[in-house]
């Protein structure tokens, strides 16, 4: 019995989808080149993407280096002693050299108390705490210690914090912080607060004897002076502070005249009788008497102008200068006694011929007190940050002191015996970093082009810097651009610009990048270099940093200059190759046209090659159509020429 084949189901024994397999074959072929195209355009349209983005990275460093914000104006500032005195400057900042020592931190009050029961609780009551002039207010309703904390540092803002820490099994010990450093900023108790730090010992009684002067004020007049004794001796263990204000009066030198009317205490004579003749003059003699002959007045005294007026005196007779007065207007001091030794008076010698001299608000005080109560275990106390800035005493309520200087920062962070230098110059490595990156964009530009216009695959192999991933991206991308005409234009427009010499005045020191160590180094010695033409830029960075060391303003100039004085940098070397690339990666620029018509290719091609798509579906199914027609008309043949040869057969036998 022959074999049943059912066309489409069964595989056809006379080998028809190998047939329409062959067939359909060659009508893919316009379809497969339509996607080839296709994928070639969509490579084309990344790669000029990643090189749009390399120029526009290109493009920003280079605006950096001659923009407001360039990095040849930033200044650094060097300290001798970075533990105890550091520095920031801005742009703004002269260059200059200053020294600084520090005789006292800044810090704020910080009580611990004693050891308290882990299980205590806090009475109800209305507590009241102070820091400075601020007041932190309110009701509690009784509670244990951790939930005192809990309320206390949730309503205690940026004035003060508390912590609980613990000293032994059961116990533990309160911390109170206030958060607020300077002498002004002291931590107060009062009504409920008041009696909760006597009785965990947080502060107690001040039992000690004040130190006190009789006078708090006096007026010393010009050429005067005054002492004024302490009520006790002032010992620089004790570690006292004196607080005072001073302030100079000019005073107008008066004029003495003799009263209207005033009789002479002694006869007055006239003035000897003289005679003129043919332009001789005869002058009769004086008269002779007994009574005196009147003498000139003295000279009044050469004027005294001085603002070393103030002085300490020890407890041996020797008088130690306190800070000079303000030349005009009233100032305030805050002097640490323990930096004078022991003392007991404060001195005033005013020699000034015409200022007078007034101190007011004199005290002196423990500055561990807190009024009529000190802290018991004080961790730090509130005070003033206290530095001398070239020999000058400067008191601030922090340790950043961002007043005394032009556009420098100064941060104290411990006391220092020997004054601290300060070096404040331009920032040179800044500016190094910057012209690294410029080159180190350029070359990555440089690099991009060479491999799309080229198909060298040594170009790929010296690039050491590329990744695995990036070696395989430039591998398909080589040569892929060879002979267009916009990458060679681009690519001789930023070696003709590094190449170029700019002149920003006569006395520029640099007129090619070469002389700052940045260069081709195509031309230099040892033999030819192939890699050394391709145009990528190299640096010296022996030449780099003695031009950035040296001449910092000239390589700013070779970069970017003024050159028509209308106060907008319009020429030099990063001003021309920002010009030069912007075009091409602006919007709308070179770059963006390009992407875009390959986008309007890409999109041509894929709706193409989908209605080929939809032309070969119907092929094929009209080509299935007819061979299972036809494998139908031969099997049904096949069928008729069996049942007569079997009819044929038959008879045969029958015969």
């Amino acid at each position: 019995m022959a074999d049943i084949s059912i066309p489409g189901v069964t595989a056809s024994k006379y080998k028809t989808e190998e047939l329409i397999e062959g067939l359909m074959k060659l009508e893919r072929v316009p379809r497969e080149r339509a996607d080839e195209d296709l994928q070639t355009y969509k490579k084309q349209q990344e790669a000029w993407r990643q090189l749009s983005r390399h120029v526009s990275t290109l493009r920003d460093s280079v605006r950096t280096l001659y923009s407001y914000n360039n990095p040849f104006s930033e200044k650094t500032a060097e300290s001798s002693d970075s533990g105890a005195v550091t520095a920031t400057a801005s742009r703004e900042a002269q260059d200059q050299n200053f020294s600084v020592s520090v005789s006292q931190v800044a810090s704020a009050d910080s009580f611990l108390s004693k050891e308290i029961p882990e299980n205590g609780t806090v009475e109800k009551g209305t507590y009241t705490f102070t820091v400075g002039d601020k007041k932190l207010e309110f009701e509690w309703k009784g509670g244990s210690y951790s939930d005192f904390v809990t309320a206390l540092n949730r309503r205690g803002g940026d004035m003060l914090r508390a912590s609980l820490i613990k000293t032994a099994p059961g116990e533990r010990a309160l911390l109170i912080e206030s958060l607020k450093t300077g002498a002004d900023q002291r931590l107060g108790f009062e009504n409920s607060a008041l009696d909760f730090a006597l009785e965990t010992g947080l502060i107690t009684k001040n039992t000690s004897a004040a130190v006190s002067i009789q006078e708090q004020e006096a007026v010393v007049p010009p050429a005067s002076s005054k002492t004024m004794d302490f009520s006790s001796q002032v010992k620089a263990s004790q570690g006292y502070v004196l607080e005072y204000t001073v302030s100079a009066e000019r005073q107008e030198a008066g004029t003495e005249e003799t009263p209207e009317g005033t009789v002479p205490t002694e006869p007055q004579l006239q003035k000897p009788g003289e005679i003129t003749y043919s332009g001789i003059t005869i002058v009769n003699a004086k008269s002779e008497t007994a009574l005196t002959e009147e003498t000139a007045p003295p000279p009044p005294p050469a004027p005294v102008e001085t603002n070393s007026v103030l002085a300490l005196r020890s407890t041996r007779g020797a008088a130690i200068p306190l800070p000079d007065i303000p030349e005009s207007g009233e100032e305030k001091f805050t002097i640490q006694l323990n930096e004078f030794g022991n003392v007991d008076a404060l001195l005033v010698n005013n020699k000034n011929t015409n200022r007078s001299v007034k101190i007011s608000n004199i005290k002196i005080y423990d500055p561990a007190t807190a009024g009529d109560y000190t802290p018991v275990n004080p961790v730090s106390v509130a005070k003033d940050a206290v530095i001398k800035y070239e020999g000058i005493t400067v008191t601030r309520p922090t340790n950043t002191i961002d007043d005394l200087i032009p556009g420098v920062s100064i941060s104290v962070h411990d006391t220092v015996e020997k004054p601290v230098s300060i070096d404040v110059k331009p920032d040179t490595e800044t500016a190094k970093e910057a012209v690294i990156s410029f080159v180190a964009n350029y070359n990555r530009v440089m690099a991009e082009i060479n491999i799309l216009t080229q198909n060298k695959p040594e170009i790929i192999t010296e690039i050491q810097y590329f990744t695995p991933e990036e070696t395989e991206n430039a591998e398909e991308k080589l040569g892929m651009m060879q002979g267009d005409m916009t990458l060679n234009t681009l690519k001789s427009a930023l070696q003709r610009i590094t190449s170029n010499p700019y002149t920003a005045d006569d006395n520029s020191e640099f007129r090619l990048l070469s002389q700052i160590g940045i260069s081709t180094r195509a031309d230099s010695g040892g033999g030819l270099d192939a890699s050394r033409l391709r145009g990528y830029l190299e640096i010296d960075e022996g030449r780099l940093d003695d031009a950035l060391e040296n001449s910092m303003q000239s390589v700013k100039s070779l970069f970017g200059f003024d050159s028509d004085g209308d106060l907008v940098v319009d020429s030099g070397a990063a001003v021309e190759m920002e010009n030069n690339v912007a075009p091409y990666v602006q919007t709308g620029g070179i770059f963006a046209t390009r992407t875009s018509g390959l986008a309007t290719r890409i999109t041509e091609t894929e709706r193409r090659i989908a209605q080929m798509d939809q032309q070969l579906e119907a092929k094929e199914a009209s080509l299935r159509q007819k061979y299972s027609q036809m494998e139908g008309a031969l099997n049904r043949l096949e069928s008729q020429s069996e049942s007569i040869s079997n009819f044929s057969r038959n008879r045969s036998s029958q015969n």
